[in-house]
């Protein structure tokens, strides 16, 4: 059962990852309204309803965002719990990334892979509002997910604080990724990793290894209040 069912997912996988090659390549060439969703699903060999059951909309299918993106992985990350030797939220940019990275292959990981992509989104500048749409609701799963894996309430601001950060760190990494020269093989992860990386360096430098004892108040001498009175 085990077996099938992985065989069952990596197909989906594979359908939507074809759906969404040709749908990027297709509006980078022609524009959202150059071509139709019967003539995408031509193209992969399925049909219209099946379609349905994998994306939304034109939009989404270009974005990458499936109905059920990130389903088993968030939902997997959530019921785990934070190995209570660890300081809280001490993992949760690993954690993450790792959740992005999954996410992004689905859809494309090497620079070569994203320039349908780029080129899509530059011809159709709307698409970023299916972005941030998607974005914003992601953004109130990701803070859950991290709630229920911290132990935490949702509304603690430390959740909030960790999470603005790595959505800057990766809306950076994509910026990176799509605009940067480089190999057409190299692979998000590894602009990803790097970002993290300068991250983490950054909080260690910052993090004293004692603390310091606080300056000594100065001592005024005996007649200064008297003048100041």
């Amino acid at each position: 059962m085990a077996l099938a069912t992985g065989k069952t997912a990596q197909r989906r996988q594979r359908t939507r990852f074809e759906l969404t090659a040709v749908a990027r390549r297709l509006t980078a060439e022609h524009g959202l309204s150059g071509f139709t969703l019967e003539e995408l699903c031509a193209s992969v060999g399925i049909s219209r309803r099946t379609f349905f059951n994998h994306f939304a909309s034109k939009e989404d299918v270009v974005v990458g965002v499936a109905l059920d993106d990130d389903d088993e992985a968030l939902d997997g990350y959530a019921s785990s719990r934070r190995d209570p030797r660890l300081p809280v939220l001490s993992t949760v940019f690993d954690d993450l990334g790792a959740l992005v990275v999954e996410r992004v292959e689905n859809v494309g990981l090497t620079r070569g892979q994203a320039a349908d992509f780029k080129a899509a989104l530059d011809r159709e500048p709307r698409l970023f509002g299916a972005m941030m749409r998607q974005g914003d609701e992601q953004r109130r799963r990701i803070v859950a997910a991290v709630a229920s894996h911290e132990g935490l309430d949702e509304g603690d601001p430390r959740i909030d604080v960790a999470v603005t950060l790595l959505t800057g760190l990766v809306q950076r990494a994509f910026e990176r990724f799509f605009s940067a020269e480089g190999r057409a093989d190299e692979r998000f992860d590894a602009v990803l990793d790097a970002q993290l990386a300068i991250a983490r360096g950054l909080f260690a430098a910052s993090t004293p290894s004692a603390s310091p004892t606080p300056a000594a108040a100065p001592t005024l001498p005996a007649d200064h209040d008297r003048k100041a009175l």
